[in-house]
C-alpha cells in the first residue's frame, strides 16, 4: 500500500511540475522586460488545465493564403499521439531484443573476438542521428534506382502511414546503447563467483549465460533503459521531420503554445511513466524474494 501511495504522490507531482513548466515562456518573457508576470502566468495555467479538460474543444488558428481559420485539433491529434507512440515503443522493443541478442552472440566468442566487437559497436555509437536517417533514406533510393523495387518509402504523404524504415533509423543509436550496457552488466556478471560455481558443476556458458548472468543482467539493463528512452525522445523529433510524419512532435513544432507542449509532454509522460513503474514493481518485487540468482 506504502508502494502504491508513493507511485501515485510521485504520478502527482510529476504532474504539476510539468503544468508549471508549460506555462514558463511567459514568465521568461516578462523577466526579459524587467517583469514578474505572476497573475498572468496562473491564468496561464489555469487556461492550460480548462483545455486539457475540455480538449475536445481544442482549436488551432491555420492560414490558408491570406485567410485565417480556426481548425478543431481533436480527433487528429489523438492520431498524431498514436502514432508517434507506435514508433517510439517498437523501436524501444527492438533496440532492447537486438541489443540482448547480440550481447548473448558477443558472450560466446573469445576475449579476443569479443574486444574487436565491442569496438566496431562503440565506433558506431559516435555516429550521429541525422547520418544515419539520411544514409538509410540514400540506401533506399539506391535501391530503388538499380533495381525499381520500392524497400520503403522515405516520407509520408497524406494520411499513409511509414512504419519499419523510421523504426530502424531510430533504433539504431538505442541499441547499440543498450548493447554497450548489457555488455558492461554480463560481463560484470560474469565474474560473480556463482558462475564460476556453476562452471565447475559442468554447466554450459549457454545454459549459464540464460539462466543465470541473464536473470540478473536484465533487472541493471531495464533500469538504465530509463536514459535511453528519453534519448530517443529527443530524437524522434528529427526523425518525423526527416520523414515527414504526421507525428505528435512534429504538430507541436508547427504549432508551438504552451497547451500543445504540455498535451506532447503528457502524451508522452503518461504511457512511459506507467511502464516503467510496473517494471520497476516486478523487479524489486523479484529482488526481495531473491530470486535474482
Amino acid at each position: 500500500m506504502k508502494g502504491f501511495l508513493k507511485w501515485v504522490f510521485q504520478f502527482i507531482v510529476a504532474l504539476i511540475s510539468i503544468l508549471l513548466i508549460s506555462g514558463a515562456p511567459l514568465l521568461i518573457a516578462g523577466f526579459q522586460k524587467g517583469e514578474f508576470l505572476w497573475r498572468e502566468y496562473v491564468d496561464a495555467l489555469k487556461f492550460h488545465v480548462v483545455t486539457i479538460i475540455n480538449i475536445r474543444e481544442l482549436s488551432i488558428e491555420y492560414s490558408t493564403g491570406r485567410v485565417f481559420k480556426e481548425v478543431a485539433v481533436f480527433p487528429k491529434i489523438i492520431e498524431y499521439m498514436t502514432y508517434s507512440l507506435q514508433l517510439l515503443f517498437l523501436a524501444l522493443g527492438a533496440a532492447i531484443l537486438i541489443a540482448i541478442l547480440g550481447t548473448f552472440i558477443t558472450m560466446m566468442f573469445k576475449e579476443r573476438a569479443r574486444s574487436r566487437v565491442k569496438l566496431i559497436f562503440y565506433f558506431l555509437e559516435s555516429l550521429p542521428d541525422i547520418l544515419i536517417i539520411t544514409l538509410a533514406q540514400l540506401v533506399v533510393v539506391i535501391i530503388f534506382q538499380k533495381t525499381g523495387f520500392l524497400v520503403s518509402k522515405i516520407a509520408v504523404m497524406g494520411d499513409e502511414r511509414i512504419y519499419w524504415l523510421p523504426v530502424l533509423c531510430l533504433m539504431i543509436l538505442p541499441m547499440i546503447q543498450l548493447y554497450r550496457l548489457s555488455m558492461i552488466t554480463f560481463e560484470s556478471e560474469e565474474r560473480q563467483s556463482y558462475v564460476e560455481l556453476a562452471k565447475s558443476l559442468g554447466f554450459s556458458k549457454s545454459f549459464i549465460l540464460f539462466m543465470h548472468i541473464f536473470r540478473n543482467a536484465i533487472i541493471s539493463v531495464f533500469f538504465q533503459s530509463k536514459k535511453t528512452m528519453w534519448f530517443m525522445l529527443s530524437n524522434l523529433f528529427i526523425l518525423e521531420l526527416m520523414f515527414n510524419i504526421p507525428g505528435i512532435m512534429l504538430f507541436m513544432y508547427d504549432n508551438l503554445s504552451g497547451v500543445l507542449f504540455l498535451i506532447t509532454v503528457l502524451s508522452f509522460f503518461v504511457p512511459i511513466f506507467i511502464l516503467y513503474s510496473i517494471g520497476e514493481w516486478y523487479f524489486i518485487r523479484r529482488l526481495r524474494r531473491g530470486e535474482a540468482v
